[in-house]
């Protein structure tokens, strides 16, 4: 029977980043510690004209590889438009796919991409199934994992955090930290570590804007939710 695309194409491309749903429900408010050491007065040194065309440089590979992977990404959805139609007409959408920017890195986007498509060539017959739904949300939980940031990279967000909690003399410093390492930490980890250097930028951004006296786990949340749903582009 002929399908349409959108209902089931995005359903079985959505569901593998099942795993990003879970964080809402693993994050659990409270946290404490002592303030953070004053920051210094002296204002910091302009980076040096070098340091400058490095983080261009750096920029521009992460922006090619952002393209690659999300060519990569189009590439799967085409073949699965294809299996929704039972016809071997070209996606129409394919160009502006590629197009389209998200908040995934590169790594974590190419990642998920090739265990997708891996998974519709080898699954035989309707793919808008519970089935291979289950198969495809395995690819983006394996991709979230193995793009997982080390704890060391954590620390910088944790600071930001932690330093917002402890200015609005709602905990201190240390043991919010501690705290949030502890508990958070891993699913942390795992959903900074599927973003894109913007989408870390954004996160980093609202974590340092936390509301004073407010129910902290839902505003990590709030923080997280709305570059986790960005991750991958669905076909509207």
């Amino acid at each position: 029977m002929k399908r349409t695309t959108r209902g089931p194409c995005s359903r079985a491309a959505a569901s593998a980043l099942g795993a990003a749903s879970l964080l809402a429900a693993a994050l659990a408010s409270g946290c404490g510690g002592s303030p953070p050491p004053a920051a210094s007065a002296t204002a910091p040194a302009r980076p040096a004209p070098e340091a400058r065309g490095g983080r261009a440089r750096t920029a521009a590979v992460e922006q090619r590889e952002q393209r690659d992977a999300q060519r990569a990404w189009c590439v799967y959805l085409a073949e699965l438009y294809e299996r929704a139609t039972e016809r071997a007409s070209a996606w129409p959408k394919f160009e502006e796919c590629t197009q389209r920017t998200t908040m995934a890195s590169p790594e974590m986007l190419r990642a998920t991409s090739e265990c997708s498509l891996a998974a519709l060539r080898r699954f035989e017959g309707d793919p808008f199934t519970a089935a291979y739904a289950e198969e495809v949300s395995r690819c983006g939980a394996e991709a979230m994992t193995a793009t997982s940031l080390h704890r060391a990279d954590l620390a910088p967000y944790m600071a930001v955090l932690c330093g917002r909690i402890a200015g609005c003399g709602d905990l201190d410093y240390a043991t919010c930290r501690q705290s949030l390492e502890d508990g958070l930490g891993p699913q942390l980890e795992r959903a900074i570590g599927a973003m894109n250097t913007r989408g870390r930028q954004e996160v980093r951004a609202c974590f340092g804007k936390l509301a004073c006296g407010g129910d902290l786990g839902p505003q990590i949340s709030a923080c997280l939710e709305p570059i986790m749903d960005d991750l991958l582009w669905l076909p509207g």
